[in-house]
């Protein structure tokens, strides 16, 4: 079982007490990835079948995510309905594997929204954003009690252990509160590579959390074997998946119970 970091996130908490990124055990997030209303809700309503440790709302499905102040809106509605339940608040790039092309000023205005209304617990945006905007995106969430996950994906292939050790480094010399990489394998020594570089930057930087991933079916046993090496958290299935290779929740848990001991 991994130690516990300095400087943990508490994001919220849930019916079995304190939620914590970076603990002793991975998160299980679920991803609603439902496009209108109806569907995103019907999803959340199925929450208490799956309990999920922690959500990802991707806003870049929504049909209404160009209009504020629906955006809001049905945030809002989810909020209430999961409680405390922590949020994940991500409007993924079309260029690095979002549902669909959303315009920079609707990202903007529903990503403010949510901070200033402290509706979700966590904001997930692009290393490709750079520092400049990072940064300030970064103080703004800080200041509102929201932590900022600085990601990179590759839905092509995966690089050297280098690069994926540096591109976490960068995140993180970014001001990530969570650094947040994942990768599309072509063989079996990719996974490997992913897995040897999250392990890496769990040792040289052991205050904060990750979120590292292989996907695919070549990957998926890193989604349950990823936190041995120090990723904190994996998506799981719960009404749908949101990137490929992603486990149903059950089957997640039963694999844990093995591996953690809980």
């Amino acid at each position: 079982m991994r130690p516990l970091p300095r400087n943990a996130i508490t994001s919220g908490k849930t019916a079995k007490g304190h939620t914590i990124m970076g603990g002793a055990l991975p998160l299980v997030c679920v991803p609603l990835v439902g496009r209108d209303r109806e569907s995103t809700l019907s999803e959340t309503k199925n929450l208490v079948n799956v309990e999920p440790d922690i959500i990802e709302l991707r806003v870049d499905a929504w049909d209404c995510i160009e209009d504020s102040a629906k955006s809001v809106s049905l945030l809002t509605e989810i909020r209430g309905m999961v409680k405390e339940l922590p949020i994940i608040l991500t409007c993924r790039g079309h260029w690095e594997g979002g549902i669909k092309e959303v315009s920079e000023g609707a990202k903007d205005a529903l990503y403010k929204e949510a901070i200033d209304k402290r509706l979700v617990n966590y904001v997930d945006k692009e290393l490709k954003y750079g520092p400049s905007k990072l940064s300030e995106l970064k103080a703004h969430a800080n200041s509102n009690g929201v932590s900022l996950i600085i990601s990179y994906h590759d839905f092509k292939g995966t690089p050297s252990v280098e690069f994926i050790y540096s591109k976490l480094v960068l995140e993180i010399s970014y001001g990530a509160d969570v650094a947040k990489i994942a990768l599309m394998p072509q063989k079996e020594e990719d996974v490997l590579s992913l897995l040897g570089s999250t392990l890496a930057i769990r040792r040289d930087f052991p205050d904060i959390p990750l979120i590292t991933m292989s996907m695919s079916e070549l990957g998926m046993h890193s989604r349950l074997v990823g936190g041995l090496y120090g990723s904190d958290l994996t998506f799981a299935v719960g009404s749908a998946a949101s990137a490929p290779g992603q486990i149903p929740v059950a089957e997640l848990r039963g694999t844990f119970e093995l591996l953690y001991g809980s």
